[in-house]
């Protein structure tokens, strides 16, 4: 698809998305609670919030052998597995023999490690079938301590944090080796007090306690702005006239650090972006027309997404000249030149990489220096704001 922002002035007002992590962690949590008349499909939902809607119909469901299908929903997956498992395989009042979880993408090359070494002493055996591209969930889940490695992904934790509950004595998830993205703890720990799950916590030991005798959510419930979307429209903002709005200066997701990022003036930055892995791509191609030089650490995980995002925004902005240099952590981008704005050519291919995160970026690039983009798929946007390919075709299309 063409995208053109050439001799276009893109002023029209866009509403940032429901956040798409917090909306996750509500609907497991009211769902573990008893509430499940919000688990239909809703027109404005993506497509990893309609995967987990699927995986807890498929949970009320029940049966011998559940099947839970994730899509490409990292989230999904690895919230699901012990929830599922707590829920279905419980060693009190087991309701199922075996759950298997379908993937799609690249979701069943994404690591699961640290989750199966959690939750192995606790009666639950992972295990994966190259050829179907399932993954299979097997045993008897118990109460207890949880050790759990939290260097790799925070939200094992949280799917941990919203399982353990559903035991009927309190139980405890300690972590090692660190926590990335702590602050997305912090949200499964916001919505587990929200709907009166106490949840007792110090720097790397987490206490869940039982849930019976909570009462079920009544209602529908509202779910803020997504600032990992509203980190793009904000970027695109950045360089156009649209206006952005839906988005809460006070939240505690924390790409907000976005805004932090945009205020910058200086010549060269550096960044850690640990916590911070959906929103690097668009600050990577922000940094090429905004800084001498931008150093950002921390990176490593951006490789183990929907695609390598290291390696995919590198391309993207080597397309339009722009010089940058990595390591296994690190990444640094350079200003584009004014010889290599002159030298581009009329359109440019950018390939999606089928990632929403990278068709945005795409997209971003094209606004900046005003130009054509030919960009490969921008359906792929569906995963997590659905609505934007719409204002595309509405107020980019040639």
């Amino acid at each position: 698809m063409i995208i053109s922002c050439k001799d276009r002035k893109l002023d029209f007002t866009v509403e940032a998305p429901p956040s798409k992590s917090i909306f996750h962690r509500e609907l497991i949590v009211r769902f573990c609670l008893g509430a499940s008349d919000d688990l239909n499909p809703g027109e404005g939902d993506n497509d990893d919030i309609r995967a987990t809607k699927a995986c807890l119909l498929a949970l009320k469901k029940g049966g011998r052998e559940v099947v839970l299908p994730c899509n490409e929903s990292g989230s999904t997956l690895r919230f699901m597995i012990p929830v599922a498992s707590a829920y279905l395989l419980n060693v009190k009042d087991p309701k199922a023999e075996r759950l298997i979880f379908e993937t799609k993408g690249r979701l069943f090359e994404r690591p699961l490690k640290e989750l199966e070494e959690a939750l192995a002493p606790h009666g639950i055996k992972i295990s994966k079938d190259s050829e179907s591209r399932r993954i299979i969930v097997t045993g008897l889940m118990t109460p207890g301590e949880y050790v759990i490695d939290g260097s790799v992904s925070s939200q094992y934790i949280s799917g941990l944090l919203m399982a353990l509950p559903l035991f009927d004595s309190d139980s405890t998830v300690k972590v090692i080796g660190g926590i990335k993205s702590r602050r997305y703890i912090d949200l499964t720990l916001d919505v587990l007090d929200k709907y009166g799950l106490k949840t007792g916590s110090e720097e790397d030991l987490f206490t869940t306690h039982p849930a019976y005798g909570i009462k079920a959510p009544q209602g529908s419930f509202k779910v803020e702005g997504d600032w990992s979307n509203g980190a793009f429209l904000l970027c695109l903002a950045k360089f156009t006239g649209i206006k952005v709005t839906g988005l809460d200066p006070d939240s505690h997701q924390g790409d907000r650090e976005i805004l932090d990022y945009l205020a910058v003036n200086c010549e060269n930055v550096e960044w850690d972006c640990s916590d911070i892995p959906d929103i690097t791509p668009y600050m990577a191609v922000v940094a090429a027309f905004v800084f001498d030089s931008a150093l950002f650490t921390g990176i490593s995980r951006l490789r183990i997404k929907e695609s390598d995002r290291v390696k995919a925004v590198r391309e993207q902005l080597a397309a339009i000249g722009v010089v940058t240099e990595e390591t296994e952590d690190t990444l640094v981008v350079y200003k584009i030149s004014e010889e290599a704005k002159k030298d581009l050519p009329e359109l440019i291919k950018l390939s999606s990489y089928h990632d929403h995160r990278m068709a945005m970026c795409a997209v971003l690039i094209a606004a900046i220096l005003k130009i054509e983009v030919d960009i490969d798929d921008i359906e792929c946007m569906n995963k997590s704001f659905p609505e934007f390919p719409e204002i595309i075709r509405r107020e980019m299309m040639p």
